[in-house]
Order: C-alpha cells, then sequence, then structure tokens
C-alpha cells in the first residue's frame, strides 16, 4: 500500500508561535488529512524523558499512526571537537533507542561535516558510527542515514561512497529530492536505489510542472519503496498549502504507478 506524510517541520510556523505541537500534528495527520504515517521532526519534542516518550508511543498506537520517518537535530556523527563529537553520539544512542520504542520505519542523523570535501579522518569515522547505527537499526526493524541537507551530503557522490562502503540493509538516506550542491543532474537518480525516505519540497521541486511527475518517476524505477513525505517552507498558511501539495503529491505518485 503506498503511503504518504508531511513533515511535521512543514508546520514550524504554526509551532513556533505556540498554536501547534506534537500531539496536535499527530491529530491533523490522523484527522485532517486522513493519513496513516508521520514524518517527525524532533524539534517538536518538549522532552525525551521517559513518560514524555510513552505518551508519544501511546499515542501512536491509539491512533493507528506509523512513524515513517523521525529527523533528529543535534546528534550529528561529525563534529572537529572530540568532547562535542561524544556528547552528539549519546543523542545519538538516545533517539537510536526513541525509534525502536516507537516502531519507526527510518531515522534520520546527519554526518555534520560542514564542506562537500570530506577528510579521510571524517570518512572513517563517519562510516564507523553508521555501521553501528545501521546494525541497531536493522536489528530493531529500521533504518538509519543522513539528510540531504548539509554539504556533504549534498554531494551524491559521498553519499554512494559511504554507502558501499557501510553495505548494510540498516543503512539509508533520507532525500530531500533535487537538494544538491554538486552534480544536481545526476544526484536523485544516483541515490535513489538506497533511499530510505523521500521529502518533496516545492522550493526544490517544481509542482506546477512536469519536474514532479518526473522525480516520482525516477524514484520509482530506483526502486524506492518508502514513504511519499512532503516538506513545505513557507511558514504561513501552512495547514492550506501543505493540504495542496499533498494533493499534487498524490496525483504525481499515483499516475507513475
Amino acid at each position: 500500500m503506498t503511503a504518504f506524510s508531511i513533515g511535521s517541520w512543514s508546520f514550524h510556523g504554526l509551532f513556533k508561535s505556540g498554536k501547534m505541537n506534537l500531539f496536535g500534528y499527530l491529530e491533523s495527520i490522523k484527522y485532517r488529512y486522513r493519513l496513516s504515517h508521520a514524518d517527525i521532526w524532533n524539534g517538536m519534542l518538549v522532552s525525551t524523558e521517559d513518560n514524555y516518550i510513552q505518551s508519544i508511543k501511546t499515542t501512536l498506537d491509539e491512533e493507528g499512526l506509523t512513524v515513517a520517518c523521525l529527523s533528529v537535530d543535534g546528534a550529528d556523527v561529525w563534529h572537529n571537537d572530540p568532547a562535542i563529537r561524544d556528547q552528539k553520539y549519546q543523542k545519538a544512542l538516545l533517539y537510536l533507542d526513541i525509534a525502536r520504542r516507537w516502531g519507526v520505519q527510518t531515522l534520520r542523523i546527519d554526518m555534520g561535516v560542514g564542506s562537500v570535501e570530506m577528510s579521510e579522518e571524517q570518512f572513517e569515522y563517519c562510516i564507523k558510527r553508521y555501521r553501528e547505527y545501521a546494525q541497531f537499526a536493522y536489528d530493531h526493524g529500521f533504518r538509519v542515514g543522513p539528510q540531504t541537507h548539509q554539504p556533504a551530503s549534498q554531494a551524491p557522490q559521498n553519499l554512494k561512497r559511504i554507502y558501499n562502503e557501510i553495505s548494510a540493509p540498516g543503512f539509508g538516506i533520507l532525500l530531500n529530492v533535487s537538494r544538491w550542491l554538486v552534480d544536481k543532474e545526476i544526484g536523485d537518480e544516483m541515490v535513489a536505489p538506497f533511499t530510505m525516505h523521500a521529502q518533496f519540497d516545492r522550493a526544490f521541486v517544481d509542482f506546477s510542472g512536469t519536474d514532479l511527475l518526473h522525480k516520482v518517476q525516477l524514484l520509482h524505477q530506483g526502486g524506492y519503496q518508502g514513504c511519499w513525505s512532503l516538506e513545505f517552507r513557507g511558514g504561513e498558511n501552512e495547514y492550506l498549502e501543505a493540504e495542496h501539495d499533498l494533493l499534487t503529491l498524490k496525483r504525481a505518485v499515483c499516475l507513475v504507478r
């Protein structure tokens, strides 16, 4: 069954103004948009304490919702300062366990490399950590990897090299479709075979023409089996704009399939 979702960051304007919290987002996904999959940004969490995390799990179960993706800020694999690197590692371990508890399908933990070029030290450290994370993810039924929104992960050759080196079924990438710093013409096609979760954003993909249909077709041909998600970055009229983009994305996916 084809699954769709709306990234919770799409409602960051409502969230920042105090008009939406994570539970309101889940309610909107279920009852406003009539979807069965959530796409959660951890910036909406008010705590990582056990009772709060369990209350979210209870809500997910009660509403019959699946977390297609949990996107985590602040747990990046690499940092130039080893002490901060270890702090981020501890946060990553925390969210790997939260992902396990929630039964997520995918978990985003970024590389944290702030340049397109990666040093061998950075590359080897990312391999080490992602291999560890991917084994845990595989053991608990989900996948983990970076998102294409930081410099090193906006170079598809870097991602392909990491994927080939790790060679583990628990590893994948969260693809912001068409969001590349280099090799934009071939990036989506190159990473489609190991894309675990795909987000479409009109800031990078033209929703009004054939571009959207082409990108959906490209992912489909690459064997993509994940949730078709969208992200709206406008910050205004978020309920309406998200609904518009959701219907447009649904149409494109239905035309291709």
